[in-house]
């Protein structure tokens, strides 16, 4: 990957790729995630890529982007660390196969500063009526998030896990604060946006992307800019440990066990801690699936994950409301196995294949080369898959114990049928 720093806050990565007949043109914008505006920023991240002055409407953008060989323009809002990010990026034909030599990777370059900077905005306001729509929209993927219990009970951890912390705020606040917000506020989030958030562009593509760094560098020039610094907190102890219960008209309880493991990214023992979560939940040979699901029956899953820049290890299960306690003492008992030495070279090659196999296919599309470099913009280092699969592999088992001995056990959550 390059990296070419246009403006102070306002970064350019590009990634050649020659083997995809596409490429694609993305910018994560950070923002400090915060409780006031995480849901005006996550609206207006949606009001962006509906319209914009020059395609004022659904049909307009979208005759553009057919006339792109059928490009495509997505947003998304998610959290990163300590930050709120909203993804915008727009993807299409390489410049390498279209008609009579023309430039796409421009033209998409012109159409996402389009939608950046020059949004359909009248008066100070954005248009009422697609507020509106993309209000209905928000609140509707919240709902079939809550609907979703084991995406609700996932959610419900962090958020009580972390309630200090600014990582316990939804990715796109509340229903309530969605609600109340004004064409004005979105209007004013998005001036915000401009002069202080963390620009990061990421280019994927066979062909040069000098006229798109053109286009943004011009874009950006008339901004008056103080951008925010990149930040992001660990909790390394649990004063005290946590266990919440809440009652639910849900087929199948959901138990959720949140673990802090004294380590995050850029720490050199976050890779260990990574193959630690494997193999105990991480993978269809793991210790949680192999003998707490499949022997001794008492979860319909388990799994594990490691959100390695806040150093916290999640447990998820769902299981029937007579075996909590019991799935819970089993999961726990998982752990302490871990912790006394009892991993097998097995589970370990096991655990290593299945991370550094999910490493090589990422790679095979152009998104997942864009997801690749852009999740590791906080890290202390850009690592190629290659690098990634290599440092995972020199992980020893010492190492891994090391890692499990330092777990101690935060929330534990529990979503109970009632």
């Amino acid at each position: 990957m390059k990296t070419l720093e246009i403006y102070e806050g306002v970064v350019f990565n590009s990634i050649s790729v020659n083997r995809f007949k596409t490429m694609k043109l993305a910018v994560n914008i950070f923002q400090p995630l915060n409780a006031e505006t995480a849901a005006v920023n996550a609206l207006l991240c949606y009001m962006l890529v509906r319209c914009c002055k020059k395609y004022p409407d659904f049909t307009t953008l979208s005759k553009k982007l057919g006339s792109l060989y059928g490009a495509e323009l997505n947003g998304s809002v998610s959290k990163m660390g300590d930050m709120q990010c909203l993804n915008i990026s727009v993807s299409g034909l390489d410049d390498r196969y279209a008609l009579d030599g023309e430039c796409v990777s421009e033209q998409l370059g012109e159409l996402l500063c389009e939608v950046l900077f020059n949004p359909k905005v009248e008066n100070g306001c954005f248009d009422e009526a697609d507020m509106l729509q993309e209000k209905r929209q928000l609140l509707d993927m919240i709902d079939s998030e809550f609907n979703d219990k084991r995406t609700y009970a996932s959610q419900r951890l962090i958020e009580i896990m972390c309630a200090d912390e600014l990582y316990g705020v939804n990715r796109c606040g509340t229903k309530e604060q969605i609600n109340a917000l004004t064409t004005a506020d979105v209007y004013n989030a998005w001036r915000d946006m401009l002069k202080n958030a963390h620009f990061e562009f990421t280019y994927v593509g066979g062909s040069n992307p000098q006229k798109a760094i053109n286009i943004i560098d011009n874009s950006f020039k008339e901004i008056s800019r103080t951008p925010i610094e990149l930040s992001n907190d660990v909790v390394y102890t649990v004063p005290k440990e946590n266990e919440v219960i809440e009652e639910m008209d849900v087929a199948q309880s959901k138990l959720e066990i949140g673990i802090r493991t004294a380590c995050a990214e850029p720490e050199k023992e976050a890779t260990a801690t990574r193959v630690m979560c494997a193999i105990l939940g991480g993978t269809a040979t793991s210790k949680l699936f192999t003998n707490v699901r499949e022997k001794k029956s008492l979860c319909y899953y388990c799994v594990s994950r490691f959100y390695r820049l806040k150093g916290i290890m999640v447990i998820e299960s769902g299981v029937e409301t007579d075996n909590i306690e019991a799935a819970k003492s089993a999961i726990l008992n998982e752990i302490d196995e871990m912790k006394k030495g009892n991993i097998s070279e097995f589970e370990i090659n096991s655990a290593k294949l299945a991370i550094v196999n999910s490493f090589r296919s990422i790679v095979d599309t152009v998104t997942g080369i864009t997801s690749w470099y852009s999740t590791q913009l906080m890290d202390a280092s850009v690592d190629t898959p290659e690098q990634a699969a290599a440092k995972i592999n020199a992980v020893t088992k010492d190492e891994i114990i090391a890692a499990a001995n330092k777990l101690q056990l935060d929330t534990v959550y529990v979503l109970k049928s009632n």
